[in-house]
Protein backbone atom coordinates (compact mmCIF):
# COMPACT_ATOMS: atom_id res chain seq x y z
CA UNK A 1 0.00 0.00 0.00
CA UNK A 2 1.60 3.25 -1.14
CA UNK A 3 -1.25 5.67 -0.44
CA UNK A 4 0.05 8.81 1.24
CA UNK A 5 -3.16 9.39 3.24
CA UNK A 6 -2.64 6.88 6.07
CA UNK A 7 -5.95 7.68 7.76
CA UNK A 8 -7.96 6.92 4.63
CA UNK A 9 -5.90 3.75 4.04
CA UNK A 10 -6.82 2.48 7.54
CA UNK A 11 -10.50 3.28 6.92
CA UNK A 12 -10.39 1.20 3.71
CA UNK A 13 -9.35 -1.85 5.75
CA UNK A 14 -12.08 -1.15 8.35
CA UNK A 15 -14.74 -0.36 5.74
CA UNK A 16 -17.34 -2.75 7.25
CA UNK A 17 -17.21 -0.94 10.61
CA UNK A 18 -17.52 2.63 9.29
CA UNK A 19 -20.56 4.86 9.41
CA UNK A 20 -22.42 5.99 6.29
CA UNK A 21 -20.64 9.36 6.24
CA UNK A 22 -17.21 7.76 6.60
CA UNK A 23 -18.03 5.20 3.89
CA UNK A 24 -19.06 7.98 1.50
CA UNK A 25 -15.70 9.71 2.12
CA UNK A 26 -13.82 6.43 1.49
CA UNK A 27 -15.87 5.73 -1.68
CA UNK A 28 -14.90 9.10 -3.14
CA UNK A 29 -11.23 8.45 -2.26
CA UNK A 30 -11.27 5.00 -3.91
CA UNK A 31 -12.32 6.52 -7.24
CA UNK A 32 -9.12 8.61 -7.18
CA UNK A 33 -6.55 6.27 -5.56
CA UNK A 34 -5.74 3.02 -7.43
CA UNK A 35 -3.79 1.51 -4.49
CA UNK A 36 -6.70 1.90 -2.09
CA UNK A 37 -9.12 0.64 -4.73
CA UNK A 38 -7.08 -2.57 -5.18
CA UNK A 39 -6.94 -3.05 -1.41
CA UNK A 40 -10.69 -2.48 -1.10
CA UNK A 41 -11.62 -5.01 -3.83
CA UNK A 42 -9.18 -7.63 -2.47
CA UNK A 43 -10.80 -7.36 0.97
CA UNK A 44 -14.26 -7.59 -0.61
CA UNK A 45 -13.32 -10.84 -2.44
CA UNK A 46 -11.92 -12.31 0.77
CA UNK A 47 -15.13 -11.48 2.66
CA UNK A 48 -17.26 -13.14 -0.05
CA UNK A 49 -15.08 -16.27 -0.03
CA UNK A 50 -15.43 -16.52 3.72
CA UNK A 51 -19.20 -16.14 3.37
CA UNK A 52 -19.36 -18.97 0.81
CA UNK A 53 -17.24 -21.22 3.03
CA UNK A 54 -19.53 -20.52 5.97
CA UNK A 55 -22.61 -21.23 3.84
CA UNK A 56 -21.15 -24.59 2.72
CA UNK A 57 -20.41 -25.56 6.33
CA UNK A 58 -23.94 -24.55 7.35
CA UNK A 59 -25.52 -26.63 4.55
CA UNK A 60 -23.32 -29.60 5.51
CA UNK A 61 -24.71 -29.37 9.04
CA UNK A 62 -28.30 -29.06 7.74
CA UNK A 63 -28.19 -32.03 5.33
CA UNK A 64 -28.83 -35.46 6.88
CA UNK A 65 -26.38 -38.25 6.13
CA UNK A 66 -26.95 -40.60 3.19
CA UNK A 67 -27.31 -43.59 5.54
CA UNK A 68 -30.12 -41.85 7.42
CA UNK A 69 -31.97 -41.07 4.15
CA UNK A 70 -31.67 -44.70 3.02
CA UNK A 71 -32.97 -45.97 6.38
CA UNK A 72 -35.82 -43.45 6.24
CA UNK A 73 -36.83 -44.73 2.78
CA UNK A 74 -36.61 -48.43 3.70
CA UNK A 75 -38.15 -48.28 7.19
CA UNK A 76 -38.59 -45.01 9.13
CA UNK A 77 -38.75 -47.07 12.33
CA UNK A 78 -34.99 -47.62 12.09
CA UNK A 79 -34.47 -43.95 13.01
CA UNK A 80 -35.35 -42.08 16.17
CA UNK A 81 -38.38 -39.72 16.11
CA UNK A 82 -36.02 -36.72 16.23
CA UNK A 83 -34.11 -37.93 13.17
CA UNK A 84 -37.36 -38.60 11.29
CA UNK A 85 -38.67 -35.11 12.07
CA UNK A 86 -35.33 -33.56 10.99
CA UNK A 87 -35.39 -35.34 7.62
CA UNK A 88 -39.05 -34.37 7.01
CA UNK A 89 -38.28 -30.70 7.79
CA UNK A 90 -35.31 -30.87 5.43
CA UNK A 91 -37.50 -32.18 2.58
CA UNK A 92 -40.30 -29.67 3.19
CA UNK A 93 -38.36 -26.48 3.93
CA UNK A 94 -34.99 -26.74 2.17
CA UNK A 95 -36.39 -28.55 -0.95
CA UNK A 96 -33.07 -30.35 -1.40
CA UNK A 97 -33.15 -32.12 -4.77
CA UNK A 98 -30.06 -34.22 -4.02
CA UNK A 99 -31.45 -35.73 -0.80
CA UNK A 100 -34.87 -36.36 -2.38
CA UNK A 101 -33.17 -38.03 -5.38
CA UNK A 102 -31.51 -40.50 -2.99
CA UNK A 103 -34.84 -41.12 -1.23
CA UNK A 104 -36.81 -41.82 -4.44
CA UNK A 105 -34.05 -43.99 -5.95
CA UNK A 106 -34.13 -46.21 -2.85
CA UNK A 107 -37.91 -46.53 -3.08
CA UNK A 108 -37.74 -47.48 -6.76
CA UNK A 109 -35.04 -50.07 -6.09
CA UNK A 110 -37.18 -51.55 -3.30
CA UNK A 111 -40.12 -51.88 -5.70
CA UNK A 112 -37.94 -53.54 -8.33
CA UNK A 113 -36.63 -56.05 -5.76
CA UNK A 114 -40.20 -56.84 -4.66
CA UNK A 115 -41.26 -57.31 -8.29
CA UNK A 116 -38.30 -59.63 -8.96
CA UNK A 117 -39.15 -61.72 -5.88
CA UNK A 118 -42.76 -62.05 -7.02
CA UNK A 119 -41.67 -63.12 -10.51
CA UNK A 120 -39.21 -65.65 -9.06
CA UNK A 121 -41.88 -67.11 -6.75
CA UNK A 122 -44.35 -67.37 -9.66
CA UNK A 123 -41.74 -69.03 -11.86
CA UNK A 124 -40.81 -71.43 -9.07
CA UNK A 125 -44.47 -72.35 -8.56
CA UNK A 126 -44.92 -73.04 -12.27
CA UNK A 127 -41.77 -75.14 -12.32
CA UNK A 128 -43.11 -77.22 -9.44
CA UNK A 129 -46.55 -77.66 -11.00
CA UNK A 130 -45.38 -78.25 -14.58
CA UNK A 131 -44.14 -81.85 -14.09
CA UNK A 132 -47.44 -82.75 -12.39
CA UNK A 133 -50.02 -81.41 -14.83
CA UNK A 134 -48.18 -82.84 -17.82
CA UNK A 135 -48.75 -86.38 -16.57
CA UNK A 136 -51.70 -88.34 -18.09
CA UNK A 137 -53.08 -89.15 -14.64
CA UNK A 138 -53.50 -85.48 -13.85
CA UNK A 139 -55.32 -84.91 -17.16
CA UNK A 140 -57.75 -87.75 -16.39
CA UNK A 141 -58.42 -86.41 -12.91
CA UNK A 142 -59.00 -82.91 -14.32
CA UNK A 143 -61.51 -84.23 -16.87
CA UNK A 144 -63.40 -86.13 -14.15
CA UNK A 145 -63.57 -83.05 -11.96
CA UNK A 146 -64.92 -80.93 -14.83
CA UNK A 147 -67.56 -83.52 -15.71
CA UNK A 148 -68.61 -83.82 -12.07
CA UNK A 149 -68.95 -80.06 -11.83
CA UNK A 150 -71.12 -79.94 -14.97
CA UNK A 151 -73.34 -82.73 -13.65
CA UNK A 152 -73.81 -80.94 -10.33
CA UNK A 153 -74.69 -77.76 -12.18
CA UNK A 154 -77.37 -79.53 -14.24
CA UNK A 155 -78.88 -81.11 -11.14
CA UNK A 156 -79.03 -77.77 -9.34
CA UNK A 157 -80.67 -76.04 -12.33
CA UNK A 158 -83.30 -78.81 -12.62
CA UNK A 159 -84.13 -78.53 -8.94
CA UNK A 160 -84.58 -74.75 -9.30
CA UNK A 161 -86.93 -75.19 -12.27
CA UNK A 162 -89.05 -77.77 -10.38
CA UNK A 163 -89.21 -75.51 -7.35
CA UNK A 164 -90.24 -72.49 -9.42
CA UNK A 165 -93.00 -74.49 -11.18
CA UNK A 166 -94.35 -75.73 -7.86
CA UNK A 167 -94.38 -72.21 -6.50
CA UNK A 168 -96.26 -70.92 -9.55
CA UNK A 169 -98.90 -73.66 -9.27
CA UNK A 170 -99.44 -73.01 -5.58
CA UNK A 171 -99.87 -69.26 -6.07
CA UNK A 172 -102.22 -69.55 -9.11
CA UNK A 173 -105.91 -68.84 -8.08
CA UNK A 174 -108.49 -71.62 -8.64
CA UNK A 175 -111.51 -70.56 -10.81
CA UNK A 176 -114.73 -72.50 -9.95
CA UNK A 177 -117.00 -70.75 -12.50
CA UNK A 178 -117.15 -72.90 -15.68
CA UNK A 179 -118.35 -69.94 -17.77
CA UNK A 180 -115.33 -67.83 -16.94
CA UNK A 181 -112.99 -70.81 -16.97
CA UNK A 182 -113.28 -71.16 -20.76
CA UNK A 183 -110.27 -69.74 -22.56
CA UNK A 184 -110.88 -66.69 -24.74
CA UNK A 185 -109.33 -67.77 -28.01
CA UNK A 186 -110.45 -64.91 -30.23
CA UNK A 187 -108.76 -62.05 -28.36
CA UNK A 188 -105.64 -64.17 -28.15
CA UNK A 189 -105.63 -64.56 -31.93
CA UNK A 190 -105.94 -60.82 -32.48
CA UNK A 191 -103.37 -60.00 -29.84
CA UNK A 192 -100.84 -62.53 -31.13
CA UNK A 193 -99.18 -60.41 -33.86
CA UNK A 194 -99.12 -57.33 -31.61
CA UNK A 195 -97.41 -59.30 -28.83
CA UNK A 196 -94.85 -60.66 -31.31
CA UNK A 197 -94.12 -57.16 -32.63
CA UNK A 198 -93.75 -55.71 -29.10
CA UNK A 199 -91.49 -58.57 -27.99
CA UNK A 200 -88.91 -57.88 -30.72
CA UNK A 201 -87.85 -54.41 -29.40
CA UNK A 202 -87.76 -55.83 -25.87
CA UNK A 203 -85.39 -58.57 -26.96
CA UNK A 204 -83.13 -56.06 -28.71
CA UNK A 205 -83.08 -53.86 -25.60
CA UNK A 206 -82.22 -56.83 -23.41
CA UNK A 207 -79.35 -57.74 -25.76
CA UNK A 208 -78.06 -54.16 -25.68
CA UNK A 209 -78.26 -54.00 -21.89
CA UNK A 210 -76.50 -57.37 -21.58
CA UNK A 211 -73.68 -56.17 -23.87
CA UNK A 212 -73.23 -52.97 -21.88
CA UNK A 213 -73.13 -54.90 -18.61
CA UNK A 214 -70.49 -57.22 -20.03
CA UNK A 215 -68.37 -54.24 -21.10
CA UNK A 216 -68.74 -52.51 -17.72
CA UNK A 217 -68.10 -55.65 -15.68
CA UNK A 218 -64.29 -55.12 -15.39
CA UNK A 219 -64.88 -51.56 -14.14
CA UNK A 220 -67.65 -52.43 -11.66
CA UNK A 221 -65.61 -55.15 -9.97
CA UNK A 222 -61.96 -54.61 -11.00
CA UNK A 223 -59.26 -57.01 -9.95
CA UNK A 224 -56.89 -56.23 -7.13
CA UNK A 225 -54.02 -55.62 -9.60
CA UNK A 226 -56.12 -53.68 -12.15
CA UNK A 227 -54.56 -50.32 -11.20
CA UNK A 228 -51.00 -49.06 -11.71
CA UNK A 229 -49.70 -46.60 -9.09
CA UNK A 230 -47.40 -43.89 -10.48
CA UNK A 231 -45.58 -41.76 -7.90
CA UNK A 232 -45.20 -38.10 -8.88
CA UNK A 233 -42.68 -35.69 -7.39
CA UNK A 234 -40.97 -32.43 -8.36
CA UNK A 235 -37.89 -33.18 -6.31
CA UNK A 236 -36.38 -36.08 -8.27
CA UNK A 237 -33.95 -33.94 -10.22
CA UNK A 238 -34.08 -32.05 -13.47
CA UNK A 239 -33.30 -35.01 -15.75
CA UNK A 240 -35.62 -37.61 -14.15
CA UNK A 241 -39.34 -37.76 -15.03
CA UNK A 242 -41.64 -40.48 -13.63
CA UNK A 243 -42.27 -43.02 -16.40
CA UNK A 244 -44.77 -45.90 -16.62
CA UNK A 245 -45.37 -48.64 -19.15
CA UNK A 246 -48.99 -49.83 -18.93
CA UNK A 247 -49.61 -53.54 -19.29
CA UNK A 248 -52.66 -55.00 -20.99
CA UNK A 249 -54.11 -56.21 -17.67
CA UNK A 250 -54.18 -52.71 -16.15
CA UNK A 251 -57.46 -50.79 -16.27
CA UNK A 252 -56.59 -47.64 -14.30
CA UNK A 253 -53.59 -45.47 -13.49
CA UNK A 254 -53.42 -43.95 -10.00
CA UNK A 255 -51.46 -40.68 -10.13
CA UNK A 256 -50.14 -40.26 -6.58
CA UNK A 257 -48.95 -36.71 -5.82
CA UNK A 258 -47.07 -35.86 -2.60
CA UNK A 259 -47.77 -32.32 -1.36
CA UNK A 260 -46.16 -30.26 1.36
CA UNK A 261 -48.03 -29.24 4.51
CA UNK A 262 -48.68 -25.76 3.10
CA UNK A 263 -50.19 -27.16 -0.12
CA UNK A 264 -52.11 -29.94 1.66
CA UNK A 265 -54.32 -27.61 3.73
CA UNK A 266 -57.19 -27.42 1.22
CA UNK A 267 -60.30 -29.60 1.52
CA UNK A 268 -61.06 -29.55 -2.21
CA UNK A 269 -58.71 -29.64 -5.20
CA UNK A 270 -59.04 -29.33 -8.95
CA UNK A 271 -56.98 -31.80 -10.99
CA UNK A 272 -56.24 -30.93 -14.64
CA UNK A 273 -54.47 -33.53 -16.80
CA UNK A 274 -52.90 -32.18 -20.03
CA UNK A 275 -50.90 -33.80 -22.82
CA UNK A 276 -47.72 -32.42 -24.37
CA UNK A 277 -49.78 -30.26 -26.79
CA UNK A 278 -51.64 -28.54 -23.93
CA UNK A 279 -54.95 -30.33 -24.58
CA UNK A 280 -57.00 -31.17 -21.48
CA UNK A 281 -57.31 -34.95 -21.22
CA UNK A 282 -59.30 -35.00 -17.98
CA UNK A 283 -60.37 -32.48 -15.35
CA UNK A 284 -62.11 -33.26 -12.04
CA UNK A 285 -62.65 -31.83 -8.59
CA UNK A 286 -61.40 -33.97 -5.73
CA UNK A 287 -62.67 -33.60 -2.17
CA UNK A 288 -60.68 -34.84 0.82
CA UNK A 289 -62.35 -35.72 4.11
CA UNK A 290 -59.22 -35.18 6.16
CA UNK A 291 -56.00 -33.26 5.62
CA UNK A 292 -53.51 -35.50 3.85
CA UNK A 293 -50.27 -34.74 2.04
CA UNK A 294 -50.95 -37.41 -0.64
CA UNK A 295 -53.53 -37.03 -3.45
CA UNK A 296 -54.66 -40.04 -5.51
CA UNK A 297 -56.15 -39.32 -8.94
CA UNK A 298 -57.69 -42.22 -10.91
CA UNK A 299 -57.40 -42.13 -14.72
CA UNK A 300 -58.67 -44.79 -17.14
CA UNK A 301 -55.95 -46.42 -19.22
CA UNK A 302 -57.77 -45.62 -22.50
CA UNK A 303 -57.19 -41.89 -21.89
CA UNK A 304 -53.40 -42.23 -21.62
CA UNK A 305 -51.57 -42.88 -24.85
CA UNK A 306 -47.76 -43.03 -25.05
CA UNK A 307 -46.34 -39.53 -24.62
CA UNK A 308 -45.66 -36.79 -22.08
CA UNK A 309 -48.30 -35.43 -19.70
CA UNK A 310 -48.61 -32.83 -16.96
CA UNK A 311 -50.89 -32.99 -13.90
CA UNK A 312 -51.77 -29.50 -12.63
CA UNK A 313 -53.24 -29.13 -9.14
CA UNK A 314 -55.34 -26.16 -8.01
CA UNK A 315 -56.62 -25.49 -4.51
CA UNK A 316 -60.30 -24.49 -4.25
CA UNK A 317 -61.24 -22.00 -1.55
CA UNK A 318 -64.67 -20.26 -1.52
CA UNK A 319 -65.15 -20.92 -5.23
CA UNK A 320 -61.74 -19.46 -6.19
CA UNK A 321 -58.95 -21.47 -7.81
CA UNK A 322 -55.38 -21.14 -6.54
CA UNK A 323 -52.61 -22.67 -8.64
CA UNK A 324 -50.44 -24.88 -6.41
CA UNK A 325 -48.08 -27.16 -8.35
CA UNK A 326 -47.69 -29.31 -11.46
CA UNK A 327 -46.15 -32.78 -11.94
CA UNK A 328 -44.77 -33.99 -15.30
CA UNK A 329 -44.73 -37.69 -16.18
CA UNK A 330 -44.38 -39.92 -19.24
CA UNK A 331 -46.29 -42.96 -20.59
CA UNK A 332 -44.33 -45.41 -22.74
CA UNK A 333 -45.59 -48.43 -24.72
CA UNK A 334 -45.80 -51.62 -22.67
CA UNK A 335 -43.03 -54.09 -23.35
Amino acid sequence: MTCHDKAIAEQVVLYQELTDEERAHVDSHITQCNDCAETFWALDRSIRKLGKIGEKRRMALIHPTEDQIIQFAIDPGLLTPEQQARIRRHFERENCAGCERIYWSVLESEKECTRELEEKSRTHFLQMISPVWRKPVFAVVLVLVVLQALEIREIVSMKRQIRSQQTAQNTRPVNTNPATAMPQTEPAKTAGPQAAESSQPNQEQEKTIAGLRQQLQPYLKPRGDAAYVLLLSTGRGGDTIPTAGLEGSKLFVVLQANLSKELGQYKEYKMVLQDNAGNVVKSDQVQVTQQDETLNYFVRKELLRPGSYTLQIYGLDSGQEHYLIQFPFRIVPAQ
